[in-house]
Parts: structure tokens; C-alpha cells; sequence
């Protein structure tokens, strides 16, 4: 099957930001007087903030998410492209597909912390998370994609690191791959397609 809209995931997809994610959500708990250890955060990984603080039944104030981006500029330094994805999203470029982003990321956030990687060299469009009201693993923000580039869950897929990813795509009636070139270990039945490398996206 060939696909004309190539939609990625940022977080953990093709950028490697879990340490620095992780990290930033544990001093900034700490703030609020939560001791969290870095395995007990990760249920907040691929999801809006408001997800992950209810996830982990974390009470806070209207500031934690100007203190939260406050506290990841100690971090963000230490992300970085996956090896290969960079060259990878250069080859489908070069092949004709359109390359889409979809993340819960905010804008403010994409322009402070991904303008360095030149994301916008790669991609037609991106939704992020002030464009939906709601959120992976709803199919909201991928119908929202949709509708922006005009086209047909048919010509789509969406490749994510996260089971929200995969349920999202599989909400919207879309093709699903999952990564795992990240070495999380997370496993999803649910995935159209598994990606070990990001040469395998290639073949396909």
C-alpha cells in the first residue's frame, strides 16, 4: 500500500525528548510538593498536560504549565532526531509525499523547542494542540488534519510512538504505524504496521 500523506508524531517519534519530558515533569511536581519517579511519570508521555496531571491525580495551579515550559529550557538542550529519522523524512520529501504533524504539543512550545531541527523544511501542515478541543486518542486531531490538507483517510497514515497514537489513527479510520526504533518497548497490538528502523518506512 503507498500513502500520499506521511503523518508523524513529534515526542519520542522522531525527536527524542523522553528524558528531557520526563525530567521537567518531576522538578516541576516537586514545586507543588509531588515526588514522582521517572518511571511513575512516564503515563504522561503523548498526552496534553491536562491528561497527564489527571493521570497522575495531580492537584496544581493556573501557573503549572508556564512553569512546566519555565523548567524545560534546563532540558531541552539534551533532544535530538532518532538516527535516520532526519534523513528519513529527506527521502520521503524526495519521493512526493506529503508530510503532515500532528502532536499534542502547543505552538508556543513547537516554536521554542522544535525551531531548531527546521521541522518546517519537511512539513506542508501540523496540527498541534490548540487546533482541537479534543485530544489523542480521540480521532479529533486527525480529522482536523484532514480536513486542513484535504484529504482521504485512505492516502493517510499516522506513525506515533504511543497506543494513543495508534488509537487515534485507528479512530479516525486511518492506517497506523508504530515505532519502535525508539527502544521504549512499548508494544500495540492494535498498529496496522511496526517500524524497527526508520529505513522500513521507506519500503513501504
Amino acid at each position: 500500500m503507498q500513502y500520499k500523506h506521511i503523518i508523524f508524531d513529534l515526542d519520542g517519534t522522531l525527536i527524542d525528548t523522553e528524558e528531557a519530558i520526563l525530567k521537567t515533569w518531576q522538578n516541576t511536581l516537586e514545586e507543588y510538593g509531588y515526588q514522582y519517579t521517572l518511571d511513575e511519570i512516564k503515563v504522561v508521555l503523548g498526552v496534553t498536560t491536562q491528561i497527564g496531571l489527571e493521570r497522575l491525580n495531580a492537584k496544581v495551579d493556573d501557573n503549572y504549565a508556564y512553569r512546566w515550559q519555565e523548567n524545560y529550557e534546563k532540558y531541552a538542550i539534551e533532544a535530538k532526531f532518532f538516527d535516520g529519522t532526519k534523513e528519513m523524512l529527506k527521502a520521503l520529501k524526495e519521493k512526493g509525499c506529503i508530510l503532515g504533524i500532528v502532536s499534542s504539543r502547543s505552538y508556543k512550545e513547537y516554536e521554542k523547542y522544535f525551531n531548531m531541527f527546521h521541522l518546517d523544511d519537511y512539513f506542508t501542515y501540523k496540527v498541534l494542540e490548540e487546533d482541537t478541543v479534543k485530544h489523542k486518542p480521540e480521532a479529533e486531531p486527525l480529522l482536523k488534519y484532514m480536513e486542513i490538507a484535504k484529504a482521504m483517510k485512505d492516502e493517510c497514515i499516522y506513525i506515533g510512538d504511543m497506543p494513543s497514537d495508534i488509537q487515534c489513527a485507528n479512530n479516525a479510520f486511518m492506517a497506523s504505524g508504530l515505532v519502535t526504533w525508539n527502544k521504549s518497548g512499548v508494544i500495540c497490538d492494535e498498529a496496522k504496521y511496526i517500524f524497527n528502523n526508520p529505513t522500513d518506512l521507506l519500503q513501504l
